[in-house]
């Protein structure tokens, strides 16, 4: 995996973290995505729904703190799979 590559999962996930945590009545989710770098907000969301399953807002309409089973993503394992120096 490429360092771009390996930047994007990680801004992707804290974006997916910051969903998770935000208030729905308060928060949208284009205030929570360019907060993390990402300007194209529908090439973001295929590419979200691609990695997680689900679209940004039906994350945030499920917002609660993340279980461990949501940190430990199953991408985040191929990661760590991939650069066995950062697990």
């Amino acid at each position: 995996m490429g360092p771009i590559r390996f930047l994007t999962l990680r801004r992707m996930h804290l974006a997916r973290r910051a969903l998770l945590r935000a208030e729905p009545g308060s928060a949208t989710v284009t205030r929570v995505v360019t907060d993390h770098g990402f300007w194209e907000l529908g090439r973001f969301s295929v590419a979200y729904r691609a990695l997680f399953g689900e679209s940004p807002s039906e994350t945030l309409r499920h917002s609660v703190e993340p279980t461990p089973a949501q940190i430990a993503h199953p991408s985040l394992r191929a990661i760590a799979a991939e650069m066995p120096e950062l697990a």
